[in-house]
């Protein structure tokens, strides 16, 4: 397992802190639960890549789970 660069353990807070932001607007004015479901995707897709890179298997594939759990979530309500 590699040591992480703080310049990603920042960027991943950031994308999280952006998600959360994202989530309270859509949650005020958009109400749609697709555009919820894909900004945690977007999220947790991010997150395995870093797992991936850096070699934390485990946390990898909990990572993949949720983003394909969030990508059914939001796809299956579009069909």
């Amino acid at each position: 397992m590699k040591k992480r660069p703080k310049r990603w353990i920042y960027a991943e807070m950031l994308l999280m802190f952006l998600g959360l932001l994202l989530a309270i607007y859509n949650g005020k004015y958009w109400e749609s639960p697709t555009v919820l479901f894909s900004i945690l995707m977007v999220v947790f897709v991010f997150r395995a890549v870093e797992r991936k890179v850096f070699k934390q298997k485990t946390e990898f594939w909990f990572n993949v789970g949720m983003a394909g759990i969030f990508l059914v979530l939001g796809v299956i309500p579009l069909l």
